[in-house]
């Protein structure tokens, strides 16, 4: 029998062959744990990524937190301007320092975040709420509730704070924390003092404000200084801002005192009682019957009419008007331009004339008139309103015996000399236009008696903000 002959090249040829297959063998086990490597650092370096965005979000929300409880006034889906519906809704960046993105101060630089304050049905943050999920938004809910997928408005209480961390990577975490503001009105109050000024105002003569019921007041909606030998006031002395005494012999049967809530100043413009005018004296020098326009004098009207005369306008400046004389019409005159009254106008047997003045411009009075508000087509009973200044000097008496008047003063105000006003006199103290006067000062002797039948102004009411701040939701 001959044996069985093996040939060597073959046994070498497989030899060969299971060598290369451990060879890929090992070669795929290395590529293997090499990606896998490679995967993991990566997976570790998210993680690192994730864990510090999120500390960035975390430390966002911690920090709004601590802003938010100190916040009392504000309700914070408005934003700063307490406005609904504005530009700055949500925005709590009054609140912190800086500007967004926030840096969180890593050493790299890497990590920042971002605040907001949204509704509760904001469709940008819960898209797609339903009916029924708007519903159960108001159960349990102690307040109005009317929830509609909009997010401009809160009526259930319920705010949610946002902090967006961002990463490397554009890594990004959200973190939100429910807000439950407690919302505490406090009423406003009416008020009704002789003199309102809004702003500061100077004292400085010796004053009587005189009432029978305690109207006699004065209250400044800045400071108040007041100063002098004596003054007399019936009523209160009261600033929003600093009350300051230095007078030798004050008198005050009210309260008084600084720091006290400040009050509704209310608006008035000269066009507002244009309807009552029964004469106009025109910046052109005409005067007109406002009720027929038929004209009196025509422009200029320089040589006068109802003891009124005018003086042209020096290098384009407003109008002159002026009472130099002891006589003039009685009514209501619209004036576009300055107002001055040297003169003592007064009626027979030394009676108050029935003269409202409303101009356009300031009002300057050094003479002595005796005037009552024109109480026809005048149910505010004014007698002075201006855009601009008011001065009082001389011993002037504005005077109305039966219902007490009024004096709007749109800019300020300063008196000297002995007059006497029976009524209320209001200052707005807008921004200087008019130069006549620049602060608001009353001075001299003056004796104003107001017993409040006029209607009183509104101390804005005030509300009180707590936030209670629950719940975490991640994203």
């Amino acid at each position: 029998m001959r044996p069985t002959h093996v040939d060597a090249r073959s046994e070498r040829g497989l030899a060969l062959i299971i060598v290369l297959l451990l060879m890929a063998v090992l070669s795929g086990l290395a590529t293997g744990f090499a990606m896998n490597g490679r995967v993991e650092a990566s997976m570790a370096l998210n993680e690192t990524y994730y864990a510090g965005t999120r500390a960035a979000a975390e430390a966002g929300i911690n920090r709004a937190t601590a802003a938010i409880r100190l916040v009392t006034t504000l309700h914070l889906l408005k934003g700063q301007d307490g406005v609904e519906g504005t530009a700055d809704d949500g925005d709590i960046g009054f609140l912190l320092t800086g500007t967004p993105p926030y840096a969180l101060g890593d050493p790299t630089g890497s990590y920042s975040y971002t605040i907001e304050i949204v509704d509760d049905d904001d469709p940008n943050v819960f898209p797609g709420l339903s009916a029924d999920q708007l519903d159960a938004m108001c159960v349990d809910v102690p307040v109005p509730c009317a929830e509609d997928g909009t997010g401009a408005t809160d009526t259930n209480n319920r705010l949610v704070l946002r902090a967006t961390g961002f990463g490397p990577s554009n890594t990004r975490v959200t973190v939100s924390r429910m807000l439950l503001p407690t919302i505490e009105p406090i009423p406003g109050s009416m008020v009704n003092p002789a003199i309102l000024v809004d702003g500061d105002v100077a004292v400085d003569g010796n004053i009587g404000l005189l009432s029978t019921n305690g109207n006699g007041s004065i209250h400044s909606n800045g400071d108040m200084t007041i100063s002098g030998n004596s003054a007399t006031i019936q009523g209160d002395a009261t600033a929003s801002g600093d009350l300051t005494i230095t007078s030798n012999n004050l008198e005050i049967e009210g309260e008084m005192g600084g720091g006290y809530a400040s009050v509704n100043v209310p608006t008035k413009r000269a066009s507002d009682y244009m309807t009552i005018a029964d004469f106009k004296l025109g910046s052109d020098g005409a005067v007109v019957n406002a009720v027929t326009n038929a004209i009196l004098c025509a422009a200029p009207c320089l040589t006068g009419w109802g003891g009124w005369t005018s003086t042209a306008p020096v290098l384009g400046g407003e109008r002159e008007w002026r009472i130099a004389g002891n006589t003039v019409s009685e009514g209501s005159f619209y004036v576009e331009g300055k107002v001055s009254i040297s003169g003592s106008p007064k009626g027979a047997g030394n009676a108050a004339l029935n003269v409202s003045l409303i101009t356009t411009s300031s009002i300057s009075v050094t003479g002595n008139p005796k005037f009552k508000p024109d109480a026809s087509g005048n149910p505010e009973k004014v007698l002075f309103v201006t855009d601009g200044d008011l001065q009082l000097q001389g011993t002037g008496l504005y005077d109305y015996t039966d219902v007490e008047g009024q004096i709007f003063v749109a800019e300020q105000i300063h008196t000297q000399g002995s007059w006497q006003f029976r009524g209320r006199i209001i200052v707005q103290n807008d921004t200087n236009i008019h130069d006549e006067v620049t602060e608001n000062s009353i001075g001299g002797t003056p004796d104003v008696t107001y017993n409040g039948t006029l209607p009183g102004y509104e101390i804005p009411p005030t509300v009180d903000y707590t936030y209670n701040i629950t719940g975490w939701i991640e994203q």
